[in-house]
Parts: structure tokens; C-alpha cells; sequence
């Protein structure tokens, strides 16, 4: 009797499984897991999704959570219905509140549907599992309203990272003038700053032309570049062929970090400065080198060879 209930329930089971699957026109299985409301968008309206894919080894490849914003389809018109495959047909045949979930080969994935070559360390006949679940279709306009919403959401979470670093920074750069006994001058935005040579002239500005010798370093004292010859050879960062000269940039335009703009609006000719610049003027948590690594904060000497 037992066995006779276990038997049963696999049969419910499988029978579910059964009538839940479903089948793109040109033969591409898929299960539907949850139904939503059945009504198929028309070409048009975008699906608001969450969409995770992994191999076979269960690597996931992809998770729109892990950058918290959501997938948004679009359902493209009837006339691309005859170059869509796979994934791109299922998109067409889903409805508000639909789970579902595919297996799809490499070769299929890459070549048919996203029209490139599979990757060289990937075989073809890998399957790849995709979770959709659809949490909602709009419109157009809608579609914009909701891009620039998350926009401003992503901007207030990067400005508020920007700040909680910065307070981190500004603690560290501050113990460290402390334990050298060096006193800088501040800035609103976090920089600190010792003239070590007065200069002549008025404070280099916006749109001007300068020439700048530097060199940059961290506050381990680890030295990862400079313009002068002589400083890159005493500190194992000479280039043959480089040729050493001044850095020739405009002031608010060129393409450095935005420490450096600032600070040479308080230079002027023959002025050196020691600046002490915290990461969120820098690189902030992007990994330049091996030495610049995400969050660091630099220092450079500086001095103001030329304005024009």
C-alpha cells in the first residue's frame, strides 16, 4: 500500500511536469513552472524580469540580482519572428507572473541566439539552465520612467558609497599626517595639501594649459610613477624610450583623476605641492595596477613648470 501511494505521487509528479512543458515554434523545450496571468504581450511592450543562467557544473554565468536591476525584454516585431531562436522565442510566449525554466546547448546559446562564436574554453554540447520569472510587462513610456528611476537609485547608492569611503579615507590620511608630524592645509572634498614652494603669478584656472612634473606614490611610501628620469631610476620605475619631460594637460578637461584638477587650481608657476588625494578623487574602487589597487588613496609630488 505504501509503495502503491510513493508510485502515485512520482506519477502526479511527472504528469505535472508534463503539462507544464512548453515548446517554442521552431522545437525549443521549455518548463513553465508558474503561470502568470496568460496574457502573451504583443511586439512593443518589454517584460520586466529576473533572469539567472548556469552550465552544467551549476557556475552561474549570469544573475541580474547580483547588480540589483532587472532584466527588461523587449518583444521585438512580428517580423524578426523568422531569425529568433530559442531564448528569443520564449520571450515572445510569456505572460505577467510566469516562472520558467530552459535547458539550452552552448552551440545553440551562443551561435543561434546571441549570433557569436562559442567561446573557446566552452564545448558546444554544454547545457545551459536559464530561471526567468516575468514580474511584469509595461509600455514604452513606462520603460523610461522606470530606467530613470533606477538611474537615480544607482546614483544615490554610489554617492553614499562615495561618502562612507571618503570618511574612511580622510581617517587615514589624517593619522598619517599626524604620525609624520606634517601639517596640511583642506579642502571641502577631501584633499589635503602642503605647499612646499610658493610660486608667482595667479593660480593656474579652468581651460588653461600646463606643464606639471610628479611624482605619484602610496602612503606605504610604495612609488608607482613620475615624470623625472632621475626619480624613476632610484626607484625602479624607469622605461627606456619613455622620454621624461613634464606633463603637458589642460586644467578641467583632461582626461586625469579629478584630484588632480583641483589641486592645480591651487598652483601657480614655479608652486610645488605634496598632495594627499583620497580614493573617491581618484580611482576610486577600480584596480588600476597592481600597486593602484581599488580604493587607494595617492600622493604626488608636484610641482607647476609652466602655465599657458
Amino acid at each position: 500500500m505504501k509503495m502503491y501511494r510513493v508510485l502515485l505521487v512520482m506519477l502526479v509528479i511527472v504528469a505535472v511536469a508534463c503539462s507544464n512543458e512548453r515548446e517554442t515554434p521552431k522545437g525549443y523545450k521549455f518548463t513553465l513552472a508558474r503561470k502568470g496571468d496568460g496574457n502573451v504581450p504583443g511586439p512593443g511592450k518589454f517584460l520586466i524580469m529576473d533572469l539567472m543562467f548556469k552550465d552544467d557544473k551549476d557556475s552561474v554565468w549570469y544573475n541580474n540580482k547580483d547588480r540589483e536591476m532587472p532584466e527588461i525584454i523587449q518583444v521585438r516585431d512580428t517580423a524578426s519572428m523568422a531569425t529568433e531562436e530559442g531564448l528569443d522565442e520564449v520571450f515572445r510566449m510569456l505572460s505577467k507572473g510566469d516562472s520558467v525554466v530552459m535547458n539550452i546547448s552552448a552551440q545553440t546559446l551562443f551561435e543561434k541566439t546571441w549570433q557569436q562564436p562559442v567561446p573557446p574554453n566552452v564545448d558546444g554540447k554544454t547545457m545551459f539552465t536559464f530561471i526567468m520569472k516575468v514580474n511584469d510587462v509595461i509600455d514604452s513610456a513606462a520603460v523610461m520612467a522606470l530606467q530613470q528611476e533606477l538611474i537615480a537609485k544607482q546614483n544615490e547608492k554610489m554617492l553614499a558609497q562615495q561618502r562612507e569611503q571618503l570618511a574612511k579615507d580622510t581617517v587615514l590620511i589624517d593619522n598619517y599626517l599626524k604620525q609624520k608630524n606634517i601639517v596640511a592645509q583642506k579642502t571641502a572634498s577631501g584633499l589635503r595639501y602642503v605647499i612646499t614652494k610658493t610660486g608667482k603669478g595667479k593660480n593656474a584656472m579652468v581651460g588653461q594649459t600646463v606643464k606639471i612634473d610628479y611624482t605619484g606614490y602610496l602612503l606605504s611610501g610604495k612609488y608607482f610613477d613620475t615624470s623625472i628620469e632621475a626619480v624613476a631610476k632610484a626607484n625602479n620605475l624607469f622605461e627606456a624610450g619613455r622620454g621624461y619631460t613634464p606633463f603637458e594637460l589642460q586644467v578641467g578637461t583632461s582626461p586625469v583623476i579629478a584630484g588632480w584638477h583641483e589641486i592645480m587650481q591651487l598652483m601657480n608657476k614655479g608652486s610645488k605641492v605634496t598632495v594627499y588625494i583620497p580614493s573617491t578623487l581618484a580611482y576610486g574602487n577600480r584596480k588600476r595596477s597592481e600597486d593602484i589597487v581599488e580604493n587607494s588613496i595617492l600622493v604626488f609630488d608636484m610641482e607647476m613648470v609652466d602655465v599657458k
